[in-house]
């Protein structure tokens, strides 16, 4: 063994932090998210103690929500059309303007529920406009190769983020006041901005889209359509999502109405929900190493849908508390294995466009599956509602498959147009870009 050996093996249990572009983009996006839902916290219960009314706090959630659903598409656009990294920072830049006027008008006792509200919109907007742009950068920051584990580690900041963003509200709203909470959120937006001047990601600039406005983003929609892999993989997005927002939705009414704890219960429950995804993100390397991306999502969808079953027939509150785990890992297992599948079916210079697609369904469909599940627990029952959402997994399973059909992966003898996704699909039959294009 050389004496260089051991320094090797330390580099490589770095795992995708041994890529320096990657840990610096990392940690910006860790600290900014942990502002994001520190900011998400105190508004809540902000707009609460003004107004002393649930259904405001819903209005605020929504308007941080529905910017995703409305503008991320043109997010994609500009994130083809334009360096990916400047629109990072111009967003966030404005965004931090933004945030320390809140935070002025707070501690001068100025802000109202229609401000708030306004100011979570425009918060929302910016996030989602610069989405699509922070997701096209990852597969520039790590070799390809690494995709999938990079979007493994990267999910896995959001929801430590999650957790250390509302803990640190908790413990800001104990012993100061809102000021202070939306303060240090403003100052949070530094970090990933930071994080954009630093890294050098891989960008090919020859290959920015010319076109502008609804003809580029018809351009990109056209080519998802064009892709049955791209479809389907959305279309599993959007059902492992649905599985995890229903929990969420019934958590409360199941805690207090069927399992006859406290309101507190239902955290606990998101939380053991919590527990399963950061364990599903952990172990995420030592599971693909060892089967194909494609069964360890299927996986998942089993997971979940096991998960779900458990959950809607528990009689008793620490076996609901288990159920929710493989929910968590069946999730945490799916999402960077389909966000890494069409990073690596994207060309280059429809990345954003298609990644914006991701947005949508991963984020942007959300207030409708919450709706969704309060709507059939209303007429249903919490339980029957909950044990409907377990056809999810069913179709989840059929989507993968056809996914997996029909990705340029699955052409093995086809020479290596893997590394072409667009040659490859013109040779199983799907339309090629130029085709696309005409079809505008």
């Amino acid at each position: 063994m050389s004496a260089d050996a051991p320094a090797r093996d330390r580099y490589s249990r770095l795992g995708t932090f041994r890529h320096r572009d990657f840990a610096i983009y990392w940690a910006g996006g860790f600290l900014s998210n942990s502002g994001t839902w520190l900011q998400n916290v105190a508004g809540s219960v902000y707009i609460f103690s003004l107004t002393g009314s649930p259904l405001m706090v819903g209005v605020l959630n929504f308007a941080n929500f529905s910017p995703i659903f409305v503008f991320s598409l043109f997010g994609g656009v500009l994130s083809d059309r334009f360096e990916r990294r400047k629109i990072v920072i111009v967003t966030q830049s404005l965004t931090m303007v933004v945030a320390a006027v809140l935070t002025l008008l707070t501690f001068a006792d100025l802000t109202t529920p229609t401000i708030l509200i306004a100011v979570t919109f425009l918060i929302g907007t910016s996030y989602a406009v610069a989405k699509p742009s922070l997701t096209a950068l990852l597969p520039s920051l790590v070799p390809r190769e690494e995709i999938a584990q990079a979007t493994a580690t990267n999910t896995l900041q959001f929801i430590i983020g999650q957790i250390v963003g509302s803990s640190l509200a908790a413990l800001i709203l104990a012993i100061a006041s809102p000021t202070w909470a939306f303060g240090v959120n403003t100052l949070t937006f530094t970090a990933i901005i930071a994080a954009m001047l630093l890294i050098h990601p891989r960008e090919s600039a020859s290959q920015k889209a010319r076109s502008g406005g609804v003809r580029s983003l018809m351009e990109g929609l056209a080519f998802v359509r064009s892709q049955q892999a791209m479809s389907a993989i959305l279309i599993a997005v959007v059902l492992t999502n649905t599985s995890v927002e229903a929990l969420r939705t019934l958590a409360p009414s199941f805690a207090t109405r069927i399992l006859g704890q406290s309101e507190s219960a239902a955290g606990i429950i998101v939380a053991s929900y919590s527990v399963g995804s950061i364990i599903a993100l952990l172990i995420f390397g030592w599971a693909k190493r060892r089967m194909p991306l494609w069964r360890l999502a299927a996986i998942g969808f089993l997971l979940q849908g096991v998960g779900t079953v458990l959950f809607a027939l528990s009689p008793i509150y620490p076996l609901s508390l288990a159920a929710a785990v493989p929910i968590g890992l069946g999730f945490s297992f799916l999402t960077p294995i389909l966000n890494a599948k069409l990073q690596e079916l994207a060309p280059e210079h429809l990345r954003g466009r298609v990644m914006s697609t991701f947005a949508m369904a991963h984020l942007g469909m959300r207030p409708l599956s919450a709706l969704s599940a309060g709507a059939l627990a209303s007429v249903l029952g919490g339980r029957a509602a909950m044990l409907s959402f377990t056809v999810l997994a069913g179709v989840g399973l059929w989507t993968l498959r056809a996914a997996s059909r029909s990705s340029p992966e699955s052409a093995a003898d086809e020479g290596d147009d893997r590394s072409d996704p667009v040659a490859a699909n013109a040779k199983s039959g799907h339309l090629p870009i130029e085709q696309t294009r005409r079809n505008v």
